[in-house]
């Protein structure tokens, strides 16, 4: 792990960002970069900035919480950035199409989904989960059931799947919530078939870091997922939790201990990445993506949360 590196990007970010911008976001954005080993382009993160500003009415998300971690899943797309902003549009309105109202988390989705035509693919694995949790089930599952919902597979078996996933989880003593619903989401990625030996992967790396003094918080739960459905061995989580510890110890991190965590794990997923063919990269991609999204749907409710307690105490 190359911490000058993170630090730099860090920097690099925060200046273009300025310093209105939340720190945890400018970490996302840093680890969007990172996690694909790219060299911060501070130009053309800018320019999709300036695009993005452009095109959009006031009122849109891509132009307030969600700009700079949009503008950073375009560039590093190495497409125009015009044609992709089209495409997020398009996503969008098909998925406005589909039934879900216009929100931050269908911007989120519509910047993940290849095509307008998953929209509707997507509400049907929507309209599953939530038979199954009704009230649990809300605008933050939008991006996953939009990521999930283009995997091969029936939709009802995967949302089973999920359901049996999380009762097994909270028996465990997991904490039930959003986040270990998310977490169930994940343990589904590779297939929507039910697999014990999933379940038991979670466990033993849970119980892993536990031993290794690394405090897993419940919104870190959908992280356990990314390393369970990757695989990973005794060695890598070794490392994941020695450079957890290095990364505490620095400055950027000292407020924001649970994205060292996050940053540790997307670094050891990076680390992997050049020993893999290329169908295991795109499956390490699309996961990497994955987790993005779930650090990206924190910061929108983390905004969501300041602007509503902002406008009680002013009103």
């Amino acid at each position: 792990m190359d911490i000058k590196r993170i630090e730099q990007t860090f920097s690099e970010v925060s200046k273009i960002a300025g310093w209105a911008v939340d720190k945890r976001i400018v970490l996302a954005v840093t680890n969007v970069y990172l996690s694909r080993d790219r060299i911060f382009d501070g130009k053309a993160h800018e320019g999709a900035v300036e695009t993005i500003k452009k095109n959009e009415g006031w009122t849109s998300p891509l132009r307030s919480h969600l700009l700079h971690i949009a503008a950073a899943f375009m560039v590093i797309k190495e497409e125009d950035v015009g044609n992709s902003l089209k495409l997020v549009n398009q996503n969008q309105k098909e998925l406005n199409n589909a039934g879900f109202w216009k929100t931050s988390y269908t911007y989120l989705a519509a910047l993940l989904m290849k095509q307008p035509e998953e929209a509707e693919r997507t509400r049907k694995l929507y309209e599953e989960m939530k038979k199954h949790h009704k009230f649990l089930t809300s605008n933050e599952d939008i991006p996953y059931a939009a990521l999930l919902a283009s995997r091969e597979g029936d939709l009802e078996e995967r949302a089973t799947t999920m359901n049996m996933y999380y009762r097994d989880l909270r028996e465990q003593g997991f904490t039930m919530g959003n986040d270990l619903q998310w977490l169930s989401q994940i343990m589904t990625f590779d297939s929507p078939t039910y697999d014990p030996e999933m379940v038991g992967r979670v466990l033993a790396i849970h119980q892993f870091f536990k031993e290794e003094k690394i405090k897993i918080r419940t919104a870190q739960y959908p992280i356990l997922g990314f390393l369970a459905v990757t695989r990973v061995d005794g060695e890598a989580l070794s490392g994941i939790a020695s450079n957890t510890r290095e990364l505490e110890k620095h400055k950027i991190f000292r407020w924001y201990k649970d994205m060292a965590f996050s940053t540790a794990v997307q670094q050891a997923m990076t680390d992997s990445i050049d020993a893999q063919d290329i169908a295991a990269m795109t499956f390490s991609t699309s996961l990497e993506t994955l987790m993005q999204a779930q650090q990206a749907a924190m910061m929108v409710s983390m905004n969501a949360a300041i602007i509503s307690s902002t406008n009680n105490s002013s009103s």
